[in-house]
């Protein structure tokens, strides 16, 4: 499943980018110009593209488990946003701007609380709160520690979800 998840994972980020770089993203989606008809819809997702598509990708990331820190993957999906953001000022007739990076950011920032909140409840519902032991907890449970066990790498030596 992680395989799977990783190579779904690559082929986003290679699909975003290519979205992010091309002069007429809206070309690769629905396969109309700038100047065609546009359904109410997608009209209406436009300006939250960059956040809805960032707040996926960075899901995405998280759960492939990629084998470095979270943060690390965190700091490098904004890094990735800043990048194409800076490609697209060279890539006439797209232009950089700052609202789309902040977007990039906020979605990168929602993706991953998404991430940890579905970490908590699979970890709640799948019995995840007992004690390495096996017995069960007899008091709340750590919220961090149960996305810990859930998001944990197998190897041994990582400890965190985080790093």
């Amino acid at each position: 499943m992680q395989v799977f998840l990783r190579l779904v994972c690559a082929a986003y980020l290679v699909f975003l980018t290519m979205l992010l770089l091309a002069a007429n993203p809206l070309g690769l989606v629905v396969g109309v110009d700038y100047g065609g008809m546009i359904s109410p819809r997608l009209q209406a997702c436009i300006p939250l593209a960059h956040l809805m598509s960032f707040c996926v990708l960075s899901m995405l990331t998280l759960a492939a488990r990629w084998p470095i820190p979270r943060w690390a993957l965190l700091v490098s999906l904004a890094a990735y946003g800043g990048t194409t953001e800076i490609a697209q000022s060279f890539l006439p007739p797209r232009c950089a701007e700052w609202t789309d990076w902040l977007q990039d950011i906020v979605g990168i920032a929602i993706g991953a609380v998404l991430c940890w909140a579905f970490g908590t409840v699979g970890g709640w519902l799948l019995g995840l709160s007992k004690t390495p032991s096996g017995e069960a907890r007899t008091g709340p449970t750590d919220d961090w520690e149960v996305v810990h066990r859930v998001m944990s790498r197998s190897r041994a030596g990582e400890e965190s979800w985080w790093g």
